[in-house]
């Protein structure tokens, strides 16, 4: 079952403060959409709320990590994406 994807404003402030300074954020969210579309309940539920997951990516092939919390609505068929951040990466 392929879930609709919900982009909450939050979600979308935070995608553009991203800005186009991070190289590949295109792939990298091509997968994270595809993921969340197709199988979110894999993903943790946050420690201290009651239905905020979060999915971590990592930086692999040239791909940004990242980290997304995003919320599944109780029919299931919807995923509320909240917030999306890029992960440091440390040399």
């Amino acid at each position: 079952m392929e879930r609709t994807l919900v982009h909450e404003q939050t979600y979308s402030a935070a995608l553009a403060a991203l800005g186009s300074d991070i190289r590949r954020l295109d792939d990298a969210l091509t997968g994270v959409e595809w993921a969340l579309s197709t199988n979110p309940e894999v993903y943790d539920v946050v420690k201290g709320t009651l239905q905020t997951r979060i999915l971590k990516t990592d930086a692999l092939a040239g791909l940004p990590a990242l980290r997304v919390w995003f919320q599944i609505n109780d029919d299931g068929q919807h995923v509320h994406l909240e917030y999306i951040e890029a992960i440091e990466q440390h040399a």
